[in-house]
């Protein structure tokens, strides 16, 4: 089935002793992952990782049709994760754009 980019969605995981190369490493495996749905035709993209060192974290933005499009870059990945979820993602162009005037 063909799936529009049409949310985002914020992988979160709880990683105790994570290395800037365990997330450098795990980030191009998500990207191979990616490119393979991709070319299946599934559009997913993914947007950034943050790791938070402090909180042993690291969060992964994705932008994909629907959640399940990412739990499955994740499992052909080899990378668990504690949760996945909608997010608004707002940033400074998004709030020119808004058409209501709402600012945040």
């Amino acid at each position: 089935m063909l799936h529009a980019l049409q949310g985002s969605f914020l992988m979160e995981r709880y990683w105790p002793g994570v290395t800037r190369s365990d997330v450098a490493t795990t980030e191009e495996s998500l990207w191979r992952a990616a490119d393979d749905l991709n070319r299946t035709g599934v559009p997913i993209r993914i947007l950034s990782s943050t790791w938070i060192p402090a909180d042993e974290v690291v969060l992964t933005l994705f932008e994909a049709g629907e959640e399940d499009d990412v739990r499955e870059v994740s499992r052909r990945g080899g990378y668990r994760f504690d949760r996945v979820q909608r997010v608004e993602v707002v940033t400074q162009v998004s709030r020119r754009g808004s058409i209501d005037g709402e600012h945040a």
